[in-house]
């Protein structure tokens, strides 16, 4: 058996503005992308047409794994928390640092402050302005 596992972020609002933080963060890389407004002309029943633009499914390169993204607009039960996260691990502690701060300057939630910690230079805990929780570790040197 043959198959692929990503983290899968469905976005309450406003699942552009994930996949543009990221863009601008980690240089994630669209690979695919389909909107509301693609969706067979049936399969768009009931959308409200301010709706259309939204993300339907998007498919991000983010560091060495894909990440799925899409906005929801058939109100699925959604519960922002921090079950799933991603941990985002970086060579030097003054890049770990930098994301955190820049993610701060976005609204980020601190989650656990950065600090340097036993097992790493560098860790900082945040949930993103779109409610995914983020680890962000310094690679421990050997």
């Amino acid at each position: 058996m043959d198959f692929q596992v990503s983290p899968y972020f469905l976005i309450t609002e406003n699942a552009d503005g994930l996949k543009r933080l990221y863009e601008e963060l980690f240089g994630a890389k669209t690979l695919y992308i389909q909107r509301i407004k693609d969706r067979p002309t049936d399969k768009q029943l009931n959308i409200d047409e301010k709706d259309l633009s939204k993300i339907d499914q998007c498919v991000l390169q983010f560091g060495d794994i894909k990440i799925m993204i899409a906005d929801d607009t058939e109100g699925l039960p959604i519960t922002q928390g921090n079950n799933v996260s991603l941990c985002i691990t970086f060579d030097h502690v003054e890049e770990t640092k930098s994301v955190y701060n820049q993610l701060i300057d976005k609204g980020s939630e601190v989650l656990k402050a950065f600090s340097p910690e036993f097992y790493t230079e560098g860790y900082g805990y945040v949930k993103d302005p779109y409610g995914i929780s983020l680890h962000l570790f310094t690679k421990r040197k050997d």
